[in-house]
């Protein structure tokens, strides 16, 4: 079995016992909570690490966004019929045109992840939940900053694997643990400038961008789009074609 598969199969049995994550925790109709390990695993390219995996959502008794199920795969961008639509992942497409094509890179050239690998549950989800008769879940979307720190170790495994020369961490969740900083900290971290940072005693290059999710969030007191636009992506853009060329 090659490292890939021996890790993919080691995560997805192990991860959510190692982090604490409740095992008995189901979608409402009894779909398990699944570990979302890499599916897509270029090596010695680029990898991309996310916050945590969306699901997909249907419409429930008139109650839309109702989580039900896993997605494939992280930022997973596969179609389907939600009750009343179809709709498309909207992380994956997000990731495909807000970030991949602005800074030159295609999907296959990538090891795309999450640091955290299983749905987190938001408030407004058990809200509906409850409206649906399903009472034994509890919110834990706060809760992802405990999950992400015992998460790194399994990042770190995967980087080891995956040996990228670049990897771009997505959003202020993520940089803020896996540099262990704070939230201010993060932010100013948000400028597609190379950081450097040693793990398992090997000096690996990062980029922290925002979020694909508040990229699209396009309202004139979010600044985010812009700084983007103009300033990070031709940032990363460089620092991705040096690489190429080296």
């Amino acid at each position: 079995m090659d490292k890939i598969k021996k890790f993919q199969k080691k995560c997805f049995h192990n991860y959510k016992h190692d982090i604490g994550y409740p095992t008995n925790y189901n979608y409402l109709y009894g779909n398990p909570i699944n570990v979302l390990v890499p599916i897509e695993t270029t090596i010695n390219k680029f990898m991309i690490v996310g916050a945590y995996p969306s699901a997909k959502f249907f419409t429930v008794n008139g109650l839309q966004d109702t989580p039900l199920t896993d997605n494939d795969s992280p930022f997973s961008n596969e179609s389907y019929f939600d009750g009343s639509r179809v709709r498309t992942i909207s992380s994956g497409n997000e990731l495909n045109e807000v970030i991949l094509k602005k800074i030159g890179i295609l999907r296959e050239e990538c090891w795309i992840t999450d640091l955290v690998k299983v749905f987190l549950f938001k408030q407004g989800h058990i809200n509906r939940y409850q409206k649906l008769k399903k009472n034994d879940l509890t919110e834990n979307r706060t809760q992802f900053d405990n999950f992400a720190q015992k998460s790194i170790k399994w990042l770190n495994e995967e980087i080891e694997i995956s040996n990228p020369s670049l990897i771009i961490l997505l959003g202020v969740e993520v940089t803020k643990n896996i540099f262990n900083i704070s939230e201010k900290i993060a932010k100013s971290y948000l400028t597609g400038e190379v950081k450097k940072k040693q793990i398992n005693n090997i000096e690996r290059s990062f980029v922290c961008i925002p979020h694909p999710g508040i990229l699209m969030k396009k309202f004139s007191r979010n600044p985010w789009p812009e700084r983007f636009e103009k300033l990070i992506a031709p940032k990363v853009k460089e620092v991705i074609n040096n690489l190429k060329h080296t």
